[in-house]
């Protein structure tokens, strides 16, 4: 029996479910059950308006930055890519396999038959997926995702290798470089090792209509300040909203 790749938010005991619901992606070497404690105080939040669907990347590995000794016994951990010398073609198509897998899943169990995905939130390596699950959505290689979506990327672990991929999937396809489409809220910690390739997922990949970025004083983490928190859920629901307005394909 294949392993579930979603656990969902149980914080959400008000008699009426959200109609609305997330993807969320951790990162590198953790698991949607310890990325959904990290994402506690937006959860909380935002919790009358969203359900969040807390994903398992699709590899076993060793647990990642920040995951020990909290989370030490939680095994198995799990990232999105690896390090194991496969194509980014081969890698992308795993993580399109593994979230398609989830998604299925939760719209066969979903306790709101009314509920929609309308969005996804990312950290790290799992920013990264979800930023290149928006592009294979955008160019109708994920049809069974829906259109349009926003996204909110927290220190995004953005490869050069992944920007090449992009670039020349666009370029066959007539463009001259790839841009993600998608109204995104993107996070950046000013003190993040991530830092750098956040931005330049940024500066080469958004066009400014559909980037907004906020810079938080934090590491490689999300944001843990009251004042950081709030910016991020207003963002969030502006997002949300404004995809309400949006034409629907």
């Amino acid at each position: 029996m294949p392993h579930s790749r979603l656990c969902t938010d149980s914080a959400n005991r008000m008699s009426k479910r959200p109609s609305k619901a997330l993807l969320c992606f951790h990162g590198s070497g953790s698991k949607g059950a310890i990325f959904k404690v990290q994402m506690a105080r937006i959860c909380l939040l935002l919790g009358e308006t969203f359900e969040f669907i807390f994903l398992d990347g699709p590899l076993e590995c060793a647990p990642g930055p920040g995951v020990l000794p909290m989370f030490s016994g939680q095994e198995p951990y799990y990232c999105w890519f690896g390090s194991n010398g496969n194509s980014t073609e081969d890698g992308i198509d795993r993580v399109t396999s593994s979230v398609k897998h989830a998604v299925d899943e939760w719209t066969a169990t979903k306790s709101n038959p009314e509920a929609e995905i309308v969005g996804g939130i990312g950290f790290s390596e799992g920013a990264l997926a979800l930023s290149m699950m928006l592009w294979q959505q955008q160019q109708g290689l994920a049809p069974w995702l829906p259109r349009p979506m926003f996204a909110a990327l927290s220190c995004c672990f953005f490869p050069n290798e992944a920007s090449l991929w992009l670039n020349a999937k666009a370029q066959a396809h007539g463009m001259s470089k790839a841009h993600i489409d998608v109204p995104t809220l993107h996070i950046h910690g000013n003190r993040d090792f991530c830092l750098g390739r956040a931005r330049r997922l940024v500066r080469v990949h958004y066009q400014p209509s559909f980037a907004t970025v906020i810079q938080t004083e934090a590491g490689h983490h999300l944001p843990t300040r009251k004042d950081e928190l709030a910016e991020v859920v207003k963002h969030i629901l502006r997002l949300s909203d404004m995809l309400a307005l949006a034409p629907q394909n």
